[in-house]
């Protein structure tokens, strides 16, 4: 947080001043919620200074029952108009580089929504930015701060992996970009997991006008895994299985379940909870959790993560997947 001087001069630590545009349905499910959770947790560690959007009495209501301080319509009116320490941006895909460009050259940290850009060459150009520029930016993959999964990889710890399973089941999902802009969830989880993808190979079958997605990975690492997309299979759940020698684990994404977690040793039933019983959905699904991480990384003055460069090889598979299966050219910088 920033400090400023007491009647004594000793330093006072000022709250910081956190910007939200754009407040869309994803925005208004779980964004807003958690930063207002994080006012009402930290009262004394952040001010929600200001909300921008051009649907400006949408806007007006939003900040009035949420306590954001000015509104705008306009994002460099804001940026002349405020002080600001960080940034929440979540915006329409076609907008994303554009907008996150004028956010990092303005020098204000961000925590962006992926994918961060509407195609492979719009993320290379935003990594490419945030080196140049050492900008603090982070991604909104917010399976990485999923209850259960944090739940399953805290049981895990230092037990070695061998197999990664996910399936991403969801119902009528027959956008053309479904697999950049939402199996990048499954493919970043998987990641985030096991590590860096060596290479991968697929097979793809139309299924109620949705293509299905049957992926093989191979780890850096060594281990291998498999993702099953499933866009059309008649309903919403997303489930990870991790795989060792007299171990298993099973952790139900949190976002449409109460996070239920399982693990097997030596043949015993050993955890079986709810990781997110009894809390809202976006801290279940792990919303709050990536808020909760930027704004550490502002009090303490470092860079948040997932950064762009961190989940840039996410991209680069989706992207793959999605133009038919010709793999990724550039491994990801980390």
């Amino acid at each position: 947080m920033r400090e400023s001087s007491g009647r004594q001069g000793a330093p006072l630590m000022q709250r910081l001043r956190i910007a939200l545009l754009g407040i869309g349905n994803h925005s208004l499910k779980n964004h807003v919620p958690s930063l207002v959770r994080y006012v009402e947790e930290h009262p004394d560690e952040i001010e929600l200074a200001a909300l921008c959007d051009v649907r400006g009495e949408e806007a007006q209501s939003v900040a009035e029952q949420h306590g954001f301080g000015r509104v705008y319509a306009d994002l460099d009116e804001m940026l002349r108009q405020e002080a600001l320490d960080g940034c929440v941006a979540v915006t329409p895909v076609r907008a994303t580089l554009a907008v996150a460009s004028r956010l990092i050259r303005a020098g204000i940290p961000l925590l962006m929504e992926k994918p961060p850009g509407a195609n492979l060459a719009e993320t290379r150009r935003i990594v490419d930015l945030v080196e140049e520029s050492a900008a603090r930016v982070m991604v909104s993959v917010n399976r990485r701060f999923d209850l259960a999964l944090q739940s399953a990889l805290s049981w895990q710890g230092d037990r070695s992996l061998q197999y990664l399973r996910a399936t991403m089941v969801r119902h009528q999902r027959v956008e053309e970009a479904f697999v950049q802009a939402t199996a990048i969830h499954a493919v970043d989880a998987m990641r985030s997991v096991a590590g860096d993808v060596k290479d991968f190979r697929a097979e793809a079958r139309q299924v109620a006008g949705a293509q299905w997605l049957i992926v093989h990975l191979e780890f850096i690492g060594g281990q291998c895994g498999t993702l099953e997309v499933l866009p059309s299979a008649g309903c919403r759940s997303e489930e990870y299985a991790f795989f060792g020698a007299d171990y298993s684990i099973s952790a139900r994404v949190a976002e449409f379940d109460v996070g239920k977690v399982k693990a097997w040793e030596d043949g015993e039933l050993v955890l079986e909870e709810e990781s997110g019983k009894g809390l809202p959905e976006y801290v279940r699904n792990g919303a709050y959790g990536e808020t909760a991480e930027f704004i550490a990384a502002l009090k303490e003055d470092r860079v948040p993560v997932p950064t762009p460069a961190a989940i840039l090889q996410s991209v680069e598979i989706c992207d793959a997947l999605g133009r038919g299966f010709e793999r990724p050219r550039v491994a990801s910088r980390t």
